[in-house]
């Protein structure tokens, strides 16, 4: 399958490391839809490149209460005009 990107794009790549941090205090883990709504968010705050990676990965280990238990690594490639 081919995706056409366009002349400006985003691609995070990130390890299970980072969606498995808690959320709040039942336990919940951050998952998929929970980092696709921080990112869309941060995303709408104007951060972009080396900004949102921090931004993402110090938000993920507030929300965890901590460092978080698991590996992480989060990669972010992308293209503008």
């Amino acid at each position: 399958m081919q995706v056409e990107l366009g002349a400006e794009w985003s691609l995070m790549l990130y390890t299970d490391g980072l969606i498995e941090g808690r959320v709040g205090t039942d336990g919940e883990r951050l998952g998929q839809d929970g980092m696709v709504d921080m990112i869309r968010r941060q995303l709408a705050e104007g951060l972009r490149g080396e900004n949102l990676l921090r931004a993402a990965v110090s938000e993920v280990r507030d929300l965890n209460g901590g460092e978080l238990t698991d590996d992480v690594a989060v990669v972010l490639l992308d293209r503008t005009s």
